[in-house]
């Protein structure tokens, strides 16, 4: 099985190959669980995976559970078995996918003045700014009056530029700089007189960047080479440039 995390569902199934998919519905993954064909107001196990925080029934430490037994059946007969197999085989790729990561943190390291882009409406913008790594993230602060947080707030897409590595994913405002211990004691660390002057402000919030993918360049052997790190599906893969 090789499997393409990206695109299963929290029921375990697969929107991109739904006739429906395309110009009548985006999929429940893009919709926030609204499915035209099954589920308009919003489906049952979308919410459930978003509660127990997994992406998918299989993966959940309750499954499956008595609802799950009672009603996937009633569409799929092997909801339960296929399940079971993609909980197995992304714990085994997450297994080996961790593997590769420390030495990936170490490289980037705990903070950098890095350039964060944004796009909204048709613009494209990019900026320096103070960000902190924590436990696989990335965090800035910002006023909720400036450009980049409106354009974030109408597109969670967006890519941060640091050495030699270029990072995708997606962003969310999780709040205000006191809100988050975490955050001010990294920056007070890292970015002290970022806290002293910005932190405090009461429009000022604090942007969460979960990577999605991060690839760099490189050179191995005095041969060019890029890397790539795909944190949805769980691969790494390297590639030589003849």
């Amino acid at each position: 099985m090789d499997t393409d995390f990206s695109t299963v569902t929290p029921c375990g199934g697969d929107c991109v190959n739904c006739k429906h998919f395309g110009a009548e519905c985006e999929g429940c993954l893009a919709n926030g669980g609204k499915c035209v064909h099954m589920w308009e107001n919003g489906c049952k196990v979308f919410e459930c995976c978003e509660k127990h925080n997994v992406r998918f029934c299989g993966l959940c430490g309750e499954f499956p559970c008595d609802w799950v037994k009672e009603n996937l059946p009633k569409w799929d007969r092997d909801a339960i078995g296929r399940l079971e197999r993609l909980g197995a085989e992304y714990r085994k790729r997450e297994t080996e996918f961790s593997e590769k990561l420390p030495a990936l943190w170490e490289k980037i390291g705990s903070h950098g003045v890095m350039v964060l882009s944004t796009c909204a409406d048709g613009r494209v913008t990019s900026r320096p700014m103070s960000v902190a790594v924590v436990g696989g993230k990335f965090y800035c602060q910002t006023d909720e009056n400036y450009l980049k947080y409106r354009q974030l707030m109408q597109n969670g897409n967006a890519a941060l530029c640091v050495k030699n590595f270029s990072i995708e994913g997606k962003c969310r405002s999780i709040g205000k700089p006191f809100d988050h211990d975490f955050f001010i004691s990294a920056m007070r660390e890292n970015f002290p007189n970022a806290v002293e002057r910005w932190s405090s402000l009461p429009s000022e919030r604090v942007l969460e960047i979960t990577p999605t993918l991060i690839y760099s360049w490189d050179y191995e052997n005095d041969m060019p080479c890029m890397e790539y790190r795909d944190f949805g599906n769980l691969t790494y893969k390297k590639e030589y440039k003849q």
